[in-house]
């Protein structure tokens, strides 16, 4: 029989592989044995032993508190930039200043406050200011290449999340936590390895179809406790992969053999992704075969999580980009994400001036979105009686009707902070209504979300 076909079969490989994930109780305790195997001996792993990224005060509150990050200020040169920058620092967040290569960059007047000085027509340049930005607000969009801004902030966003593998920098020795399980449990030939390098984990080996096989994969031990991520409503991968189609394999039960929720995600060779894996999308599987009646997956008890590399795909399947041979896929990090109830893209599009192709890709992203439309803006004090509303203008209120800079920064600043906000489109102007001035509460609360 040809090699594709038939192999001989890895006794050792097999006991370790099975010893190092704790399914041979009393071999996975034996010390010496574990060390020859070179891991230790408990085949649990304490979670404290990963990366979250944060601080253990910080991981929970991440996920929800836009201060942690940075909030970029597109048009921080003019009037009403200069205006929202500072109630900003005010307010107890950290800034990211824009500015043009023509415009003149002033010497920062707080810590808070970081310069940049970017044509955004360049991709590399939109990465880099993007890096670590919670949130954006857009007072002046007309020279900066907006609608391509708002493109990669869908994709490259700081959404508040929480790390879980950091494979960039890892704070545990790879080998404790992740092993290879590949199809050698079942008489396969094919063997895998995960391995760091300077831009993360390397998941690579070789698949074979030999003996029935056909997967190959790398799985943490068990988390004792197990993860806690039931307030996001997924994970995220960075990888860069070989053009194969991949599964994430995640549990929320601590059996060897367990039921296991799984998602298939394809790659492009040598090009780095980020794959976004929402947990209601999650497949309940056994050995690759759908469980129909099982339960949701439980995202309050992660523990473990596994990559895979399987000529099948679900139920008897093929996957139809497998190819046996050599393979590789690097990844960067894993995350937690969470859709934001918060505002993260704040346009300032004013009437009778207002960028109707920037309202409309914002409206059409994935980012949380909040539209202001002032009415003319004045260099008065603030602190007046304003109207928003969702709708149109009152026939009976004048398009020009003024409102001060400080007002329309005000409005800005907060909506970052109120969920009612979020991806809204309103005309703001000074008028009185029922709300006291500044009661933000009462403004947002008389708001509609855009259908």
């Amino acid at each position: 029989m040809s090699q594709q076909n038939s192999s001989s079969w890895d006794l050792g490989r097999f006991v370790k592989t099975l010893s190092y994930f704790g399914a041979i109780p009393f071999l996975s305790s034996v010390d010496w044995f574990q060390q020859w195997l070179g891991s230790r001996p408990d085949p649990k792993v304490d979670r404290s032993a990963i990366s979250y990224g944060t601080s253990a005060k910080n991981a929970t509150s991440f996920l929800t508190d836009p201060k942690l990050g940075n909030i970029l200020v597109v048009g921080a040169a003019a009037a009403l930039g200069q205006q929202v920058v500072q109630q900003l620092v005010d307010q107890g967040y950290r800034v990211r200043s824009l500015f043009t290569p023509t415009e003149e960059v002033p010497t920062p007047s707080q810590n808070q406050i970081e310069p940049v000085q970017a044509d955004l027509a360049s991709p590399e340049a939109i990465s880099d200011v993007l890096k670590g930005v919670s949130a954006i607000i857009c007072v002046n969009g007309s020279e900066y290449s907006l609608p391509r801004l708002i493109d990669a902030a869908a994709d490259s966003l700081n959404r508040p999340g929480q790390l879980v593998f950091d494979f960039t920098n890892p704070t545990s020795d790879l080998k404790e936590v992740w092993g290879a399980l590949d199809d050698v449990v079942m008489g396969g030939a094919s063997q895998s390895s995960i391995r760091l390098d300077t831009d993360g984990a390397v998941f690579s080996g070789t698949v074979s179809t030999a003996n029935s096989g056909g997967f190959v994969s790398v799985r943490t031990r068990n988390f004792e406790p197990p993860l806690d991520l039931s307030q996001a409503e997924g994970v995220e991968l960075c990888v860069k992969g070989d053009g194969n189609r991949y599964k994430l394999l995640l549990r929320s039960e601590s059996g060897w053999d367990s039921l296991a929720y799984s998602y298939s995600f394809d790659t492009l060779p040598d090009t780095q992704m980020l794959i976004r894996v929402p947990f209601s999308a999650l497949i309940p599987v056994f050995r690759a075969k759908t469980v129909k009646d099982a339960q949701s997956f439980d995202s309050s008890r992660v523990y473990a999580f596994q990559l895979m590399l399987s000529k099948f795909e679900y139920d008897g399947a093929l996957n139809p980009h497998f190819s046996p041979g050599p393979f590789q896929l690097q990844v960067k990090f894993i995350k937690t994400y969470k859709i934001s109830e918060l505002p993260q893209f704040i346009l300032v599009s004013p009437v009778g001036a207002s960028d109707a192709e920037a309202e409309s890709r914002l409206r059409q992203s994935e980012i949380a979105y909040t539209i202001v439309k002032p009415s003319s803006l004045t260099d008065e004090a603030g602190g007046r009686s304003l109207l928003f509303t969702s709708d149109s203008l009152p026939e009976n209120l004048d398009q020009q009707n003024k409102i001060s800079r400080e007002d329309v920064a005000a409005v800005c600043v907060q909506s970052l902070s109120h969920s009612q906000a979020r991806n809204t489109t309103f005309l703001v102007t000074e008028a009185e209504n029922n709300c006291a001035p500044r009661d933000w509460d009462c403004l947002f609360s008389q708001l509609k979300p855009n259908p």
